[in-house]
């Protein structure tokens, strides 16, 4: 069979066409510029928020080449060079249903920027304590662990494949995020859709132990919506859908994200290169600049929105419009909660309505907020414009959606405790790193073992400073407790009722977890910080989910 596959080639004119953040613009948006310059406002004015290509399931089947290589795009008037899915920023869009077969066909075709991949990098610095001319000793990159032999570059260009949020097979030829596929490698996965699949919002990204932060930032990620019951609400069906990926690109002066040693930084800019080089951050919605999202005075529209971000949780609001929450993290509520902003961790997906308000302009932003960086609260974000225009429209916002799923009746079968951590001192290495239960993430190692179909509580120990949203891949969990909410932080949502797959642990506090695994998936996994240059410092843990006694595993 030949899988479709959307491929801008090279990533050149057709990909900067689309993309560009200054140029071929639609002349309305010509309009309001000339109209800002005339009328001496400094007001940005973006292109329309453009949807993501769609690639959806026939037949219950979607089968789909999915090709990650160099592509050249214009975002805010700015050339960047980095890694794309069929050279698209970010990538398309899956459409699947419970009970379908995806097969993804995966070709890593990355290759170095900046350097080549049999250099050496530039790993050696002075021991703390010792004198700046003293002797110099190679010691562990911010990145992950390089193993004997292994340069920088081969370790950042390696990749494999996440499904996050769904709840499928950890094993291969599924989910399995333990694989490497080197640059020049190919890998078949294939997905089965269990048939009571909750409908929503989850997405696709690299999942290597080392070069998750790395691959991260170039804005590699696609988002995956699996439909469903809350799709047949009728105030839900008759709003218009926007699917929104907010990436979080790190990129030097060329436009790449530097293939070089990271360390933390405080500033504006939260991580600096050895050797260091100017950097700055971006932060685009569905690859473009601060973009306008148009909507009538009294129409809805549903927001599904995704935020990609390696580091920055993102603190959404949009100005003069509270957002009508229908789900959280791919599973939708029973109820519609009206809330005046979400806050979305590092992978966290938010699914509400939006009702447009009196005619005029309206900032989408990411409000400042302190996750425990030492530089502070990172800064506020403009992200786009939502602009309020047309005839008017009569929107209606949903009360009663679905029947949510539930936790079965059943005792709980075991209770743990695991403690995160971490050690800026620079006695480990250059920078940080992470720890759960006092150990750095070891694949061959067996943390936890569970039994599939049985009830679990987990409590998290935050002994860290920083804020670490912790991710359980395949089974999502409520949560029932949290301590240690700094004082006057609003942004916190603890509703026991709520299903999460990442949540934030609170600097110095706890949070209690209550999860069901499913009874027809078992295999091996892991559990980890979703702020991924943690991750990739050691703050993740295998998990091995066992099969029930006297059952097969799947």
């Amino acid at each position: 069979m030949r899988r479709r596959s959307l491929l801008l080639a090279g990533g050149g004119l057709a990909a900067g066409a689309l993309l560009s953040g200054g140029w071929l613009l639609p002349d309305s948006v010509r309009a309001r510029l000339r109209d800002a310059v005339l009328l001496g406002r400094e007001e940005h004015v973006g292109e329309p928020l453009r949807d993501l290509p769609v690639i959806r399931s026939e037949n219950g089947v979607l089968d789909y080449d999915l090709h990650v290589a160099p592509a050249r795009f214009t975002v805010a008037g700015r050339r960047l060079h980095v890694d794309a899915y069929n050279g698209m920023l970010p990538g398309a869009m899956w459409r699947i249903r419970p009970g379908d077969t995806v097969r993804i066909g995966f070709h890593n075709g990355m290759r170095p920027m900046g350097l080549p991949l049999n250099a050496a990098p530039p790993m050696c610095a002075t021991r703390p304590g010792e004198n700046a001319g003293g002797p110099l000793e190679c010691v562990p990159a911010f990145m992950g662990h390089l193993k004997e032999g292994e340069t920088l570059p081969q370790m950042l260009l390696s990749s494999n494949l996440h499904t996050h949020g769904m709840q499928v097979s950890p094993e291969d030829p599924s989910d399995n995020v333990f694989l490497r596929i080197e640059p020049g490698q190919s890998h078949d996965y294939e997905y089965q859709i269990p048939e009571d699949h909750p409908a929503g919002l989850h997405w696709y990204h690299p999942h290597f132990h080392g070069s998750t932060s790395h691959q991260g930032w170039m804005g590699l990620s696609g988002p995956i919506v699996v439909e469903g019951d809350i799709d047949e609400v009728p105030e839900v069906k008759a709003a218009r859908e926007r699917v929104i990926v907010i990436n979080e690109m790190w990129l030097n002066e060329d436009g790449e994200v530097p293939m070089a040693v990271v360390v933390p930084t405080a500033g504006k800019t939260p991580f600096s290169s050895i050797p260091a080089v100017p950097t700055s951050m971006l932060f685009p919605l569905n690859g473009q600049y601060q973009p306008d999202v148009s909507i009538r005075p009294g129409e809805t529209q549903r927001w599904r929105v995704l935020n990609a971000s390696p580091h920055r949780n993102i603190w959404l609001h949009v100005e003069e419009h509270p957002l009508h929450q229908i789900g959280q993290d791919g599973i939708p509520f029973g109820r519609t909660r009206e809330v005046p902003s979400i806050m979305l961790s590092s992978a966290n997906r938010a699914e509400f309505i939006v009702k447009g308000g009196s005619p005029g302009r309206y900032t989408i932003y990411a409000e400042a907020y302190d996750q425990g960086h030492p530089g502070g609260d990172r800064p506020r974000v403009d992200l786009g414009t939502l602009v309020v225009e047309g005839e008017p429209a009569d929107g209606k916002i949903p009360v009663d959606l679905v029947e949510p799923p539930r936790i079965p009746d059943l005792a709980v079968a075991n209770r743990r405790e695991l403690k995160f951590s971490g050690d800026i001192s620079g006695q480990e290495g250059m920078g940080v790193r992470f720890f759960i239960d006092d150990q750095l993430f070891d694949q061959d190692r067996i943390d936890q073992e569970v039994v599939a179909g049985t009830v679990e509580e987990w409590r998290l120990v935050n002994e860290d400073v920083f804020q670490h949203p912790i991710h359980i891949h395949v089974n999502p969990f409520q949560v029932i407790d949290v301590q240690g909410i700094p004082e006057g932080d609003t942004s916190w949502q603890t509703s026991p009722d709520i299903w999460w797959d990442t949540f934030r642990l609170p600097p110095e506090g706890e949070v209690t977890i209550r999860t069901f695994f499913r009874p027809d998936i078992t295999g091996k996994t892991v559990f980890h910080c979703h702020i991924l240059p943690h991750e990739d410092n050691g703050m993740m843990g295998t998990l091995l989910i066992s099969p029930a006694e006297g059952e097969a595993r799947r």
